[in-house]
């Protein structure tokens, strides 16, 4: 049992307003300096405004707007804080990371969300709960069946809505909102703003205090973060990823995929491979997820191959590596991805990979996040013919500008060894440049690529 006479309360976050109750259990969870956001909207929060705050991934925006709620609810009502979250994985992060800030109160909480039986949280909700948190299709249906009272709420967040009205939310975020009649503080709270975000801001707050924490002049995502794209042929990539795992050797990594049908592919050939990979996404059953996560969260997974709908809500500080396998097509994708990583002041690495025809997706990300990424090079990586185009051998031009005639299967055994965007000189000088792409045999005329690549919808 925790002896609170030996603890030690954070003064910066008692300097921010906080009281002791809440005080105490940031010091048992070890809480000691606030970032960045927690210092300017959890003062600004307990003064009841509105409240639209936008900063990175990762840096502790549930504490945020958790603890001054916390602080300021009523331990007599229930039902008069609601939380929406965009996915499953997030609603029960957000419910953990609260019930440790609520340790000391008499509040309850309850999490509910889509993939398991209503059944189930209708019978959760008998506890009258003060607290809840949902994703928005589940707090829709419960409110229609008359268990989720919104008429009197008095706190209202909607968490990383940006990633809400991009998987399809916008209408049901409006049609919650909407139901939430009694006066109340809402506080929204994003990694980008948006016009839509906008929009839904003129509508639903009153005079609410915007708090950004990164301008135009800063990058969106984790400094401690260093990004790379890597140049690389579709054909190419699984053969690539091999190689960054084995001369990364990370602790954990999360591997993006645009379709379902990619993760399994991409995650079946690393298990192939003796990699302990696993994939998670949304027709995975919700027990299959949850054991898919737990598993990731102690380390008995090392690699993850997600969706980007699945990732979200993995909060693992011990992330150290994102690789982006397929380039996401919107810009604020990638800065929620690499937001993965690099969490909480930890350090981490990004690499997204390159196809011919998608010069300008990687353009757009960079004039978002306002920096450019890293060419990186993997050390004994050799292009290959287009399947079906090549006759075995291909053609390399070497740093020096001479031409060899290479065979690709005799880089099968190709020794490894670390490389980094400066390492290029230390390796062999059939490493593959991402700024080049001619590895099509010169017999063959190479097909252009449009950087979208079709695949069979899963039923």
């Amino acid at each position: 049992m925790t002896n609170r006479t030996h603890l030690e309360l954070p003064e910066a976050f008692a300097a921010l307003g906080l009281d002791n109750t809440i005080l105490l259990a940031l010091a048992e969870i070890h809480f000691r300096e606030p970032s960045e956001i927690q210092k300017r909207l959890i003062p600004v929060a307990l003064r009841g405004v509105d409240v639209i705050g936008q900063a990175r991934t990762g840096t502790g925006k549930t504490a945020a707007f958790g603890l001054p709620i916390l602080q300021r609810m009523d331990h007599g009502q229930a039902f008069q804080t609601l939380v929406v979250v965009p996915t499953r994985e997030l609603a029960v992060q957000v419910e953990a990371e609260l019930l440790r800030f609520a340790k000391h109160t008499a509040l309850r909480l309850q999490v509910v969300y889509g993939g398991q039986k209503v059944t189930h949280d209708l019978k959760l909700l008998e506890r009258q709960p003060h607290l809840v948190v949902g994703t928005p299709g589940r707090i829709i249906d419960l409110n229609e069946r008359g268990a989720l009272p919104l008429y009197n709420m008095k706190f209202v967040v909607c968490d990383e809505v940006d990633r809400m009205f991009d998987i399809g939310f916008r209408d049901d975020v409006r049609k919650i909102l909407t139901a939430c009649v009694a006066p109340h503080q809402t506080i929204l709270v994003s990694a980008t703003i948006n016009d839509d975000i906008e929009r839904l801001v003129a509508k639903h707050t009153v005079n609410p205090e915007r708090i950004f924490t990164s301008t135009n002049q800063e990058t969106l995502t984790n400094p401690e973060a260093i990004q790379y794209f890597v140049g690389v042929q579709p054909w190419d990539k699984q053969r690539a990823l091999h190689l960054l795992l084995k001369q990364e050797n990370p602790k954990l990594a999360i591997i993006f995929c645009r379709t379902k049908r990619s993760v399994d592919k991409v995650a079946a050939s690393l298990s192939a491979h003796g990699i302990n990979a696993s994939p998670i996404h949304g027709d995975l059953l919700q027990a299959k997820r949850e054991r898919v996560m737990r598993g990731f969260r102690t380390g008995k997974i090392n690699v993850l191959v997600a969706t980007d709908l699945a990732s979200r809500g993995i909060d693992v500080h011990e992330v150290t590596h994102i690789i982006n396998y397929d380039v996401p097509e919107e810009a604020e994708v990638y800065v929620h991805r690499v937001g993965r990583t690099a969490r909480m002041g930890a350090t981490g690495r990004a690499f997204t990979f390159v196809s011919p025809g998608q010069a300008q997706l990687q353009t757009e990300i960079e004039k978002l996040i306002n920096h450019l990424l890293e060419d990186y090079k993997i050390a004994g990586f050799v292009p290959t013919p287009e399947p079906g185009r090549g006759h075995g051998f291909d053609q390399h031009r070497s740093s020096a500008g001479s031409a060899d005639r290479v065979d690709p299967r005799d880089t099968a055994g190709h020794s490894v060894t670390p490389a980094g965007p400066g390492a290029a000189s230390a390796v062999d000088t059939t490493v593959y440049s991402p700024t080049s792409f001619t590895a099509a045999s010169a017999e063959s005329k190479p097909r252009p690529l449009s950087g979208r690549f079709p695949t069979r919808r899963r039923r």
